[in-house]
């Protein structure tokens, strides 16, 4: 759920793959008006394959056989680009990064966990250690694209949309689109191919599955689709709700919290705050995200303690009464339902989850399979013994890129 220890282990997963960096900035700025998606972008970071090599040896004691995925510098650069949000044209933005040898390559799409900071989104801290492990992941043979998300870089006038399945989905399609229309520059000498693998933790889990789904529904002769990478997304957001309201404590209060004021900020629901929060915290909350708090700043703010954080007619009455009709609306709408798969798809989840628990992955896979027999040849449930949804985190990582190396072309 919390982006920055998502972050920080894949440190694990690139000193496995033998991925390290080095860094440099320019401040030219390529502007383009003949695109449909592509706006401009600018160089951030390279990343050498001498200094990969070096940090490798450091880190990884005679791995030579590691050595053998790290097939190219880097050169990873922040896109601005054109998306819709509320029916209206935006600019977005992101990371993308691109092998510096000549080729063909399919794209790998991640879309990072939970942010509240302006400042830890992609595009504004590239140079940062986690972020550029990540976008490291492009020597072993892909484009990497990163999402901003929508309320981050280019667009933070705007207020993240949180768990907004329509806008999440639209930001990332056009991000991906983007990508391939800046590669059309001579300059660029890893040019895209068709094929598509995408990958996400937490928030990036479940927008992982719902960008999986658009595409498969409508854009299936635009993206060749290759695998599916979720881990512990909170996929139903009804279920979700009603073990949140459920438990006395929650170590993860800032979750609800940010779901209810984005469906508020973004006209989902129109209740006043206090139709679900105490007093003291609902007229806190709004200020809290700001985008100028961390998710533990957040936290410290309001409670664990369930039954003073939120109201008890929000928690006797929001299945039922008239008044939460539009918040139970929008959680249905929201949360991931099921379709006959056409991509291999992985849910990977911690057993002992405690902030996302693992019956959200087990209830999605039994969706999948009343709605479509046939879904169990398509999904698996890779359920990781004893982990919580921090300590998930490397495994998930290690064997999502492991699969998607053996199935890439």
């Amino acid at each position: 759920m919390k982006k920055t220890k998502l972050y920080n282990y894949f440190v694990l997963l690139i000193s496995s793959l033998g991925i390290f960096l080095s860094s440099c900035q320019r401040d030219e700025i390529i502007e383009s008006d003949i695109n449909q998606y592509y706006m401009a972008s600018q160089t951030k970071v390279e990343l050498t394959v001498d200094k990969i090599k070096t940090s490798l040896n450091t880190i990884v004691p005679s791995s030579g056989a590691l050595l053998s995925i790290i097939n190219s510098d880097v050169e990873v650069q922040k896109i601005v680009y054109k998306t819709t949000f509320n029916n209206k044209s935006i600019k977005a933005s992101g990371l993308v990064c691109f092998p510096k040898t000549a080729g063909d390559y399919p794209i790998l799409s991640f879309q990072n966990g939970t942010n509240t900071l302006y400042t830890e989104a992609p595009s504004e801290n590239p140079n940062g250690e986690n972020i550029t492990l990540i976008e490291s992941l492009a020597t072993s043979g892909f484009i990497v694209v990163i999402p901003d998300y929508i309320g981050f870089g280019e667009s933070s006038n705007l207020p993240h949309p949180f768990l907004d399945a329509k806008s999440s989905t639209q930001c990332i399609l056009d991000m991906i689109r983007a990508t391939k229309e800046l590669c059309k520059d001579d300059k660029i000498v890893a040019k895209p191919t068709k094929d598509l693998f995408i990958f996400g933790y937490s928030q990036g889990g479940w927008a992982t599955l719902q960008l999986q789904k658009t595409i498969e529904k409508e854009y299936s002769s635009e993206f060749n689709l290759i695998a599916s990478s979720c881990g512990a997304g909170p996929y139903s957001l009804e279920y979700m709700a009603n073990y949140i309201v459920d438990q006395q404590t929650y170590s993860m209060p800032y979750f609800i919290a940010y779901l209810i004021n984005s469906y508020n900020k973004i006209g989902a629901i129109t209740n006043p705050l206090s139709d679900f929060f105490q007093d003291s915290y609902a007229a806190k909350i709004p200020d809290l995200f700001d985008g100028l708090h961390s998710e533990s700043e957040i936290n410290a703010q309001l409670t664990t303690q369930i039954s003073s954080l939120i109201t008890s007619d929000f928690k006797t009455n929001y299945l039922t009464a008239s008044k939460y009709l539009a918040f139970k609306s929008a959680i249905n709408y929201n949360g991931v339902l099921p379709w006959s798969v056409s991509t291999p798809t992985k849910l990977f989840h911690g057993a002992a989850d405690t902030y996302i628990p693992l019956g959200v992955s087990q209830r999605m896979l039994a969706d999948f399979q009343v709605k479509d027999p046939s879904n169990s040849t398509k999904i698996e449930l890779v359920i990781i013994p004893s982990v919580d949804h921090t300590s998930a985190i490397p495994k998930v990582a290690l064997e999502t890129m492991a699969w998607f190396l053996k199935l890439k072309k």
